[in-house]
């Protein structure tokens, strides 16, 4: 088969390059990275992978390939270090090796292996050669990414004069230095000439030349991309000092370049000292544990929310031993104890970050964490969140005493529903029991009324030994009350007509002032104690309405002024022209209205409480409110208690716009009233 190239690659191939190409440009994380690109290449449908996958990366420490990355594996166990020879081998006896698929992970073929990439068929059929070299192209875009996110460094040239602790930036082949920075010169007294001079191995005192070279060579050769050892350097004077030494392989577009860091003892104790300041002023337990799970360093919190002793788990104690403690005291409950030490240190050294959630058997509730380290080792966080915890379940319980106040209070409501539906059927036969008493009344008392009316006229033309005067002024009363009663019946006559919608409004050219001035004059002979200011030359001349039906508009309010305000004589009536409307006030010093009653007054038979002891039907306000409406207008009532009322409407100049609705017809008259 000839060998799959770049330009030989399928159309699907390619397209996969560039989304992992796409992946590892983002500003994620490098775990979330190959996360995403492993996610790509297992779901390429020409492959036919599971979604289980794994990369391995060099460990300098040893020959095998340790696990770096791995992707939804529930139903396979990844053993932490692969042997590069025989990798099915690493896996437990009688696992399904004939599905594994053992990428070597490189940037090129012509660039050392730094690992493996492991990836897994869906079935027992293996993929053919020419599937294999594709696949062995793709993963090389993983290498990329992992070299580019660990190894790349850029160029150290302009950091390193900034840096406190000795920089040297060296050729591996003849080991010559070629630039250092100031610190270096100021540690070792050598001039930047004289070091330039140098080699890096000749710093080492208790190394040589060869065992330094033997160091540098899993990174010369590309098994990693950093190493760190401890030695001794020399100063010009011959006196020695210890360091940390930490050599990095720098990626350049030409050539590699290689960087050695030397950290004194005595910084590296003062930034230690610094960081355990750090570390105690963090409000959460942290503690540092190294590749063998030995505690590095811990604050003073995380000895409290686990509640183990600082002295007996100092630095240097095995975090076996501290898991060990707790299962032994009962913080775990019951069970096998060991098993449950061994998953627990197996899931930490691991080398992947995890979280989760645990009681104590005080009632504790922690947060753990735990975040890899670059290096190996890894670090735990706990972080108490009791109180988030007891507000959980304060808000489920209260969440479920709501379900259980709203079924409640929603079976009240159904109940009061019921109860409110049979009270508007009563309320219905109310109304039409009320309607009946309308018309009977109407008819019944209109033939007395009457009768009563043609008395009085006889009485005025045939006066007989009364005093003229006298006769007159009690025959005037006598139709005015008879006068005032026919109203009465018509107010009844027209709520009822207007409840059954049979209204019939007769549109005219009236002069409100003049209703006005009539209505006055009849409240007059009632009232006579009453005083009525009148101002109404504002008002249009005329105003396109129902002259009758106004009329009994403004008497009933003039008649509710007088009957509600009987100590107090002043009834001042107000008209003005207002942006097309005729607007007419009616004010009173009487009683006034309760600040709850004022939405109700305009209800049929609705009466407020300060009317108490005052004669009423509750009837004239709401037929006023509905002749206005229908008229296309509106009123309303300004009150307080004890303070009088005021009760302004308007009325559209032109009449009503439209046929209002509950009408049988409009008529139009000529005259006006």
């Amino acid at each position: 088969m000839p060998k799959m190239t770049w330009s030989t690659l399928p159309a699907w191939a390619l397209l996969a390059c560039r989304d992992i190409l796409r992946a590892g440009t983002s500003d994620h994380r490098l775990h979330e990275t190959l996360n995403d690109a492993l996610g790509i290449i297992t779901a390429i449908p020409e492959l036919g992978l599971g979604s289980n996958a794994a990369v391995y990366v060099a460990d300098c420490s040893s020959d095998g390939h340790k696990l770096f990355h791995h992707r939804q594996c529930e139903d396979v166990t990844m053993p932490r270090i692969i042997d590069p020879d025989d990798v099915a081998g690493s896996f437990p006896e009688g696992w399904g090796r004939s599905s594994l698929y053992p990428i070597p992970l490189c940037v090129d073929e012509n660039q050392p292996v730094i690992g493996a990439v492991l990836l897994f068929g869906r079935t027992a059929k293996r993929l053919s050669a020419e599937k294999l070299s594709i696949l062995r192209i793709i993963c090389q875009e993983l290498g990329r990414i992992i070299v580019n996110r660990i190894g790349q460094g850029g160029s150290l040239m302009n950091i390193v004069e900034l840096s406190t602790d000795e920089i040297y930036i060296f050729n591996p082949r003849s080991l010559a230095i070629t630039r250092a920075n100031t610190t270096a010169s100021i540690r070792t007294g050598h001039t930047a000439a004289a070091l330039t001079a140098m080699t890096t191995a000749s710093l080492k005192v208790d190394m040589s030349e060869v065992e330094y070279r033997k160091r540098l060579e899993p990174l010369i050769i590309g098994r990693c991309t950093n190493i760190s050892f401890d030695c001794y350097q020399r100063r010009r004077n011959g006196t020695v000092y210890p360091v940390k030494v930490h050599v990095w392989r720098i990626r350049e577009q030409e050539t590699d370049l290689f960087a050695e860091v030397a950290v004194a003892a005595a910084d590296q104790r003062k930034a230690f000292g610094l960081l355990e300041q750090v570390f105690d002023a963090i409000p959460g337990g942290i503690g540092v544990f190294d590749n063998r799970s030995r505690l590095v360093m811990a604050n003073r919190r995380l000895y409290d929310l686990m509640s183990i002793p600082p002295e007996q788990f100092p630095p240097g104690s095995r975090f076996e031993d501290i898991l060990r403690y707790n299962a032994e005291r009962g913080e775990w409950g019951e069970g096998d104890y060991e098993a449950m030490i061994h998953e627990r240190l197996e899931q930490a050294e691991l080398g992947l970050p995890y979280s989760f959630e645990r009681e104590k058997a005080s009632g504790r509730s922690l947060l753990v964490r735990s975040e890899p380290l670059s290096q190996g080792g890894y670090v735990l966080s706990y972080t108490d969140i009791t109180l988030r915890k007891r507000a959980e379940r304060d808000l489920i319980r209260d969440r479920d005493e709501l379900e259980e106040t709203v079924r409640q209070r929603t079976a009240e409501i159904e109940a009061q529903a019921a109860a409110l539906e049979e009270a508007l059927t009563q309320e219905k036969n109310i109304n039409a029991m009320q309607r009946q008493f309308v018309a009977m009344t109407s008819h019944e008392f209109r033939t007395p009324l009457a009768i009563i009316d043609g008395a009085a006229q006889r009485l005025i033309r045939k006066r007989g030994g009364i005093e003229p005067e006298f006769l007159v002024e009690k025959t005037h009363q006598i139709r005015a009350a008879v006068a005032r009663m026919v109203e009465l019946m018509e107010s009844f006559l027209s709520a009822g007509r207007i409840d059954t919608g049979k209204v019939e409004l007769v549109l005219s050219a009236c002069s409100l002032r003049k209703l006005i001035d009539q209505a006055i004059t009849r409240q007059k002979i009632f009232s006579q104690g009453h005083r009525f200011e009148c101002d109404v030359l504002d008002l249009p001349p005329v105003v396109r309405c129902d002259a009758l039906a106004m009329s009994q508009v403004i008497t009933n309010l003039l008649s509710n002024a007088v009957k509600y305000a009987p100590r107090a004589p002043d009834i001042l009536i107000r008209g003005w022209e207002e942006d097309g409307f005729a607007v007419i006030s009616v004010r009173d010093e009487g009683v006034g209205i309760d600040a709850e009653d004022i939405p109700k007054m305009f209800q049929t038979y609705f009466r407020a409480r300060t009317s108490t002891g005052i004669a009423g039907t509750g009837i004239g306000l709401s037929l006023v409110k509905q002749v206005v409406t229908l008229h296309g207008g509106d009123i309303k009532v300004e009150s307080q208690r004890g303070q009088g009322s005021t009760f302004t409407f308007r009325l559209p100049i032109r009449g009503p716009s439209k046929e209002p609705a509950g009408m049988v017809s409009v008529s139009e008259e000529a005259s006006a009233a």
